[in-house]
């Protein structure tokens, strides 16, 4: 994958929380000095994708219980090897966990951005994921097919209950925050 698209996507980022700035900084950083920064093998971490799926409705987020960290979370993952953006990385993740085919993406920019601390399990060691995130559109009515052995669950929650359910994760509390000062003005068409 071409790293410039998505340095380009992120030096365009702007953003009022404090926290992503530093992110904002340290991704860019962390693209620029590492050539193989999609790869399982930099041992410092990767670049991944995340989806904020939201109903039609704006009134509920589809979110995953994933197995290896016990929580629940926004769909996403790791760049593979035939996926030429970060969009391709994102959609496919998104049918690859959930099913769902029918997705609207929002926005061609960036929604949100986080770096996370991912433990360590068995050989591989503890390491960071440097998350692009993208806000979507699904219908809540489409047939839900997990089809990863990482999800224990998935579901429609209800906005105002994620917070409840995530457990206090700050990341998620920005995405919801984010929901209420979000205008679709530049919407994709």
């Amino acid at each position: 994958m071409n790293k410039q698209p998505i340095l380009d996507l992120l030096k365009n980022y702007q953003t009022s929380f404090s926290e992503e700035i530093d992110f904002q900084k340290q991704i860019i950083t962390f693209l620029e000095q590492n050539d193989d920064f999609a790869l399982r093998s930099n041992l410092i971490g990767q670049l991944t994708g995340s989806a904020w799926i939201i109903n039609k409705e704006r009134t509920k987020a589809l979110l995953i219980h994933h197995k290896k960290l016990n929580r629940w979370l926004q769909i996403g993952g790791h760049i593979e090897e035939n996926d030429h953006t970060i969009t391709e990385t994102i959609l496919r993740e998104v049918e690859e966990e959930s099913g769902l085919k029918t997705l609207k993406l929002l926005s061609s920019s960036i929604y949100d951005i986080d770096i996370h601390t991912i433990p360590q399990k068995k050989e591989t060691p503890e390491h960071l994921h440097f998350d692009i995130r993208l806000i979507l559109e699904a219908d809540e009515n489409e047939k839900l097919l997990p089809q990863n052995e990482e999800i224990v669950a998935i579901k429609w929650c209800p906005l105002d209950k994620v917070q409840i359910l995530t457990e206090k994760n700050h990341s998620i509390k920005r995405m919801l925050d984010k929901m209420i000062d979000y205008t679709f003005s530049h919407t994709t068409k």
